[in-house]
C-alpha cells in the first residue's frame, strides 16, 4: 500500500499544482515526454525481462503482452466511442447543454483514462514485489514520473468542467488498492500466471504510450521534447542497471 501510494501520489501533486499554479502547456508536455522515455526503457529492460525470468517461457510473456495491449486498446476505443456518442447527443440539444455537459463528458473520459493507465501500472508494481521479494525501483520511478503530467492535464480539464476534486483523490485510492491487489492476490499464484500478469500490464502500458501519452506530449513541436524523451530513457536505463536487473 505504501509503494502504491508513492507511485500514485504524483496524480495528486500534479493536480494540486494545476489547481494553484498556471503551468505552461510546454512544461506539461515536456514532463510527459520525459515520463514516456522512462516508461519505454523500464518496459524494455526491466518489466518484460522480469516477466520472462519468472518462467523462462517466451510464449507466456508474449501472451500476456498481447492480451494487455489488446485489452487496453479495446477499452480505450470503447471509452472514446461512448464519449463521442454522448457529445453528439448533447449537440442535438440547446447551446447551454453543449457548453456544460460537453466539457463534463470530456473531462470524465480523461479521468477514466487516467484510471485505466494507473490500474495496470500499479498492479504490475505489486506483482513484481510479490514475485521478486523487492520493489522494482526503476518501475516505481517510471510510474511516479508518468503520473505527474497525467495529474496536471486531467485536472485542467476537470477544473474547467467544474468536476469535484473527489475524482482526483479517487484516482490515488484506486492506484494504491491496485498495487495491494497485485501483491496479495498473485503472491501465491503459479509462475506462468505471474509471468502473464506482469507482461499483461506491460502490454497495456505500451499501448497507452502509443495511443495517449506520446501523441499528447508531441502534439505541438518545440525544441527539447525529444531530448526530454532521451533523458527519461537514459535515467531509467541507469536505474535498471544500478538495481541489477
Amino acid at each position: 500500500m505504501l509503494f502504491g501510494f508513492i507511485a500514485s501520489c504524483p496524480l495528486l501533486i500534479g493536480s494540486l499544482a494545476s489547481l494553484f499554479f498556471n503551468l505552461s502547456q510546454k512544461l506539461v508536455t515536456t514532463i510527459m515526454a520525459f515520463g514516456s522515455g522512462v516508461l519505454i526503457a523500464t518496459l524494455t529492460f526491466s518489466i518484460l525481462i522480469e516477466a520472462f525470468t519468472v518462467t523462462h517461457s517466451l510464449p507466456a510473456s508474449l501472451i500476456g503482452l498481447v492480451l494487455g495491449g489488446v485489452s487496453y486498446a479495446i477499452a480505450n476505443a470503447t471509452l472514446e466511442k461512448r464519449s463521442k456518442t454522448k457529445r453528439s447527443k448533447i449537440n442535438s440539444g440547446n447551446d447551454s447543454k453543449i457548453t456544460s455537459n460537453g466539457n463534463s463528458t470530456s473531462s470524465k473520459s480523461l479521468f477514466i483514462g487516467s484510471i485505466m493507465d494507473n490500474i495496470p501500472e500499479n498492479a504490475a508494481l505489486g506483482i513484481t514485489l510479490a514475485s521478486g521479494g523487492a520493489i522494482n525501483i526503476a518501475f516505481l520511478v517510471a510510474i511516479f514520473v508518468s503520473n505527474l503530467p497525467e495529474g496536471l492535464a486531467s485536472t485542467n480539464d476537470m477544473k474547467s468542467a467544474g468536476l469535484s476534486r473527489k475524482y482526483i483523490l479517487l484516482a490515488v485510492v484506486i492506484g494504491t488498492i491496485s498495487t495491494t491487489i497485485g501483491y496479495s492476490v498473485l503472491s501465491n499464484a503459479s509462475a506462468p500466471i505471474i509471468s502473464i500478469s506482469i507482461a499483461f500490464a506491460a502490454g497495456a502500458i505500451l499501448v497507452m504510450l502509443g495511443e495517449s501519452m506520446i501523441p499528447e506530449a508531441f502534439k505541438t513541436q518545440s525544441f527539447g521534447k525529444g531530448l526530454a524523451l532521451l533523458a527519461g530513457f537514459v535515467i531509467a536505463v541507469i536505474l535498471t542497471k544500478v538495481q541489477g536487473l
